[in-house]
């Protein structure tokens, strides 16, 4: 509780490897009253490994897809609809964040309070687009080349090198404690797809219009720019609270080679704290499930309609010396493919 406020942190879960670092600072947090995960997994290491977790810690409860059957991403989009309660402020928290500046979910919530015309609002994210590019902005960082903020093939969040590059500076200041220089104010943003890796908002604004990402919308482009759009309304970045993220799509498969999960690990260790204590505890739990697969929890169906052969053997073939594959070629000469639909607009 927090001025008035229930806080409902909630993670689409998810993969037990990178939980292992983010639910300590969440369970470390007094404010936090739920802790929502949305189990979205056929993975069954994961699946005991959540149902240990609500086990052993009150805070936690398992949300579940509502008829069973799992569709991979598109049945994350279902769970904004349990989202929507009065006096209530929601914290999503994807489930690779691995590091939180101290008292984070504290201070959002309270810019979240004292700001309450945005839509959305999100700390600065080290490795996410926006976040990259404010650092730049800001003169915090120097890049060879301008970064847009805008989500294209090129810009930072394919490349697992830059990655690691800046998640690796990051965690040095981190340790020697710099990392408050990075601090850059408020940053209103409209009409820009960002990262939703960490955003926070007022249930009853959800309310009105019941949670509801429509069918084949992105929850990102939607909850980001479709939808404050619609309002009237901007989002807006507090670079004044700090939490890293470890990878998307495109970084995550050589990034899980390295040793940067480790780094950031030894960063929980190295304070001796509450959130220390709770990971290693967590990571016990992780062992336990690895030991006993069996679940209790809801049997999902798996409803994936089965990949493209073609789609998939482009995916699959990568251009050396580029984070580029063809898979991504073909999308970016369809990118621009704008075409009116006859029907709507014959009205």
């Amino acid at each position: 509780m927090r001025r008035g406020y229930k806080v409902v942190c909630n993670t689409a879960a998810g993969r037990h490897r990178y939980m292992n670092l983010l639910i300590p600072y969440v369970l470390d947090n007094d404010i936090v009253d739920r802790y929502d995960i949305w189990v979205n997994t056929l993975n069954p290491v994961d699946l005991r490994f959540f149902e240990l977790l609500a086990q052993k810690y009150s805070k936690i409860k398992l949300v579940y897809i509502e008829d069973n059957k799992f569709s991979g991403l598109k049945s994350l989009f279902e769970f904004y609809k349990y989202c929507t309660e009065e006096d209530t402020i929601y914290v999503k928290l994807d489930d690779d964040l691995i590091w939180f500046e101290p008292d984070a979910i504290t201070r959002m919530i309270d810019f979240r309070i004292d700001n309450p015309d945005y839509f959305i609002v999100s700390p600065l994210v080290i490795n996410n687009c926006s976040g990259t590019y404010l650092l730049q902005n800001g003169g915090k960082i120097r890049l060879k080349k301008y970064l847009s903020p805008t989500m294209t093939w090129e810009s930072a969040w394919c490349s697992a090198t830059f990655a690691y590059q800046l998640l690796d500076w990051f965690q040095k200041k981190v340790r020697d404690d710099s990392y408050k220089e990075l601090h850059m104010g408020k940053k209103p943003i409209g009409m820009l797809r960002f990262s939703i890796n960490m955003i926070v908002w007022f249930g009853a604004t959800f309310k009105e219009f019941g949670g509801v990402c429509p069918k084949g919308e992105n929850d990102e482009e939607y909850f980001s720019v479709i939808k404050p759009t619609q309002l009237g309304v901007a989002n807006c970045i507090n670079a004044d609270v700090l939490v890293a993220h470890f990878a998307f799509t495109y970084q995550r498969e050589d990034l899980d080679k390295t040793d940067m999960l480790l780094k950031y690990e030894n960063l929980i260790r190295s304070k001796k704290d509450k959130v220390c204590s709770l990971y290693e505890e967590i990571k016990c739990l992780t062992l336990m499930a690895k030991e006993n697969v069996n679940i209790e929890i809801p049997h999902y169906d798996d409803c994936r309609s089965k990949k493209n052969g073609f789609r998939e053997f482009l995916r699959t073939r990568r251009i050396p010396g580029t984070f580029y594959d063809l898979g991504r070629i073909y999308c970016r000469l369809k990118e621009h493919k704008i075409e009116f639909d006859d029907i709507l607009f014959s009205k």
